[in-house]
């Protein structure tokens, strides 16, 4: 079992994830986050690695994500830098009714693809074998907005991170908090960040179904004491 620490607060006071510089960021700078992230074993980068789970990664999203989901529209997207995926779930969406967007991202010309899931349990078995990526990241936005307007911030965003100098693609994932009442992502490391959007009076509720989904995915999660200021 992985031993992963459960820290809280608004969005601007995780440094490694809020970038003031970003007038998207700093709309929603105050919105409660949960950032959810592995104890590390190892300084040594390659044995970290090691230590990832792909199948407990999905088995935790997926089941934080999925009793909220219920009766609500749901955006997945999924970035994948090397191992193919996000390609070839554009290839099979192109056979499926779904609304859905494959873009490159970022210089390296990553396939990026968003996807529009109305029924959230029913479409998962069709979204496992592509997630998460081998290297790259997956996130969840939970709306009631359309997909197009997903679908034209996501288009800039891809336009633009493909002659930045660095890589945005967290900031890109966290933007679109605004128009979701719940967004989940999932990064290259194998973390994991919840945005809850203002409106959103669920904070206890959503805690409690982290650690239930922590569970169920040999996940020991400890909550350790939240960030102010």
């Amino acid at each position: 079992m992985q031993d992963y620490v459960v820290q809280s607060g608004p969005l601007r006071s995780f440094e490694g994830i809020y970038d003031p510089r970003f007038e998207k960021l700093r709309l929603i700078a105050d919105y409660h986050t949960i950032q959810i992230f592995s104890k590390p074993v190892t300084r040594r980068i390659v044995m970290a690695e090691i230590k990832r789970s792909a199948p407990r990664e999905l088995r935790f999203a997926a089941g934080f994500f999925a009793p909220f989901a219920e009766g609500h529209r749901t955006i997945f997207g999924i970035r994948d830098v090397a191992g193919g995926k996000a390609g070839a779930l554009a290839s099979k969406l192109l056979k499926a009714d779904l609304k859905f967007l494959h873009l490159q991202y970022a210089m390296s010309e990553d396939d990026l693809v968003l996807v529009e899931v109305k029924d959230f349990l029913r479409s998962l078995p069709m979204l496992e074998p592509f997630a998460p990526p081998v290297d790259g990241g997956l996130f969840f936005y939970l709306t009631s907005a359309p997909f197009d307007l997903f679908e034209i911030a996501w288009q800039r965003a891809a336009e633009a991170s493909l002659k930045a100098r660095e890589d945005r693609f967290r900031r890109d994932v966290l933007a679109s908090s605004h128009d979701s009442k719940l967004a989940l992502f999932g990064d290259r490391d194998g973390s994991f960040t919840v945005v809850l959007h203002p409106k959103n009076p669920e904070v206890q509720s959503i805690e409690r179904q982290i650690e239930l989904a922590g569970r169920r995915a040999d996940m020991n999660i400890v909550f350790a004491p939240g960030l102010f200021g």
